[in-house]
C-alpha cells in the first residue's frame, strides 16, 4: 500500500470513529495522493477542493475512500476498537512515548464507554497520570504495569468485550 493510500485509509477510520478531522487535512491528503501518483476519479477533485467546503471536501474524500476499495470497519465502535489496538500496540511496541500513548487510549476508552475489559488498564493510566516523587510505588512500575496491562489485552480475544 502506498503511502498516501495508507494515510487516506487512516483518516477514513478516524473520522468513522468520530474522531475530529479537519477538511484541510483531507485535502491535504487527497493533494499527497495525487503527487504520489495514486489514481482514482475523485481524487483531483479533493485536492483542488477549498478546505472551507466542508460538505464537498467530505462528498468527494467518501468517494475516493470508495473508488479507491478502502475497506472499514463495520461502524464506529469498530473503527474505535481497531484504533485502540493500534495505540496499544505503539505503546508496547515503545514506538510512541507512554504519556502520548496513554492519551490517546484513555480517549478512545471514554469514546468506547469504559469497558470492563480494559479497567485495570485504567487503574494503573490513572495512578501513572496522578504520580508525583513522594508516592511510595516508582513510577518505572506504574509504567511497567501499563505496560502489561496493554499487553494482556491485545493478547486476548480482539475486541475485548464482554458480554
Amino acid at each position: 500500500m502506498s503511502s498516501a493510500r495508507g494515510a487516506l485509509a487512516a483518516l477514513a477510520v478516524d473520522r468513522l470513529a468520530g474522531l475530529d478531522i479537519t477538511s484541510a487535512e483531507l485535502v491535504e491528503a487527497g493533494a499527497r495522493a495525487v503527487g504520489e501518483g495514486l489514481d482514482a476519479p475523485s481524487l483531483p477533485e479533493l485536492a483542488s477542493l477549498d478546505h472551507r467546503n466542508h460538505q464537498a471536501v467530505s462528498a468527494a474524500f467518501s468517494n475516493v475512500v470508495n473508488e479507491l476499495g478502502i475497506e472499514l470497519p463495520a461502524d464506529a465502535t469498530a473503527a474505535q476498537w481497531q484504533l485502540m489496538g493500534e495505540h496499544l500496540g505503539e505503546m508496547v511496541r515503545g514506538d510512541v512515548r507512554l504519556a502520548e500513548a496513554a492519551k490517546s487510549v484513555k480517549a478512545l476508552d471514554g469514546r468506547l464507554g469504559h469497558p470492563a475489559a480494559l479497567s485495570e488498564l485504567r487503574q494503573w493510566l490513572a495512578m501513572l497520570a496522578t504520580w508525583i516523587p513522594t508516592d511510595v510505588t516508582p513510577v518505572s512500575y506504574c509504567e511497567q504495569q501499563v505496560l502489561q496491562q496493554a499487553r494482556s489485552v491485545l493478547a486476548g480475544p480482539w475486541p475485548p468485550v464482554t458480554r
